[in-house]
């Protein structure tokens, strides 16, 4: 392949690398909906889903390509404590953060949302400024945690392979050992 090929293989998958992230919005409300695209769709893409059930086939669709849920508690079909129940169960919710966004900010239930694991709570009305910081500052901190999980696991492999090189090289002198403390016949 020529070079100018590589090149350009290197900017397509630089561009990919830096795509801007992907939000999930789920609330029954189109008009919540769209009021919530509005504020991040500068910065980030978005997906939307109308109720608890769609939020899952979306997650399913995209999975790995979602950088945080945006959820609504209160919603027909599935409400928000169930999408959560579920992410408990298949332990979505270790890798992908939600941020419930709610009417219903009694203390009961946002102490069951933190209980559930969202990461934070949202009542509305919200200050979309304040919205906006706080998908920012989530995002950007379960983006330090996986590059943090990625750089112990590579110096956990790099151990592994320095131990079983020195196994190897321990096995290799006892072997020189036995033989020269082998008698020879003659």
């Amino acid at each position: 392949s020529s070079i100018a090929e590589k090149i350009k293989n290197r900017i397509l998958y630089s561009s990919r690398r830096e795509e801007k992230p992907q939000i999930l919005i789920v609330d029954d409300s189109a008009m919540n909906r769209a009021i919530l695209s509005e504020i991040l769709c500068g910065d980030y893409r978005i997906l939307e889903a109308a109720d608890g059930e769609e939020c899952l086939k979306k997650m399913q669709q995209h999975m790995g390509d979602i950088a945080l849920v945006l959820l609504d508690l209160m919603m027909p079909k599935m409400n928000g404590f169930e999408v959560l129940d579920f992410m408990n169960r298949n332990h979505t919710i270790e890798d992908l953060p939600v941020i419930m966004i709610s009417g219903e900010d009694s203390e009961e239930s946002v102490r069951r949302a933190y209980e559930m694991g969202v990461s934070d709570y949202v009542a509305r009305p919200f200050d979309a400024r304040v919205v906006y910081r706080r998908v920012f500052n989530t995002i950007k901190l379960y983006a330090k945690q996986r590059r943090l999980v990625s750089l112990l696991s590579e110096q956990i492999r790099a151990r592994e392979r320095n131990t079983s090189m020195l196994v190897g090289v321990q096995q290799g002198k006892t072997a020189q050992m036995e033989l020269i403390q082998e008698p020879t016949t003659m």
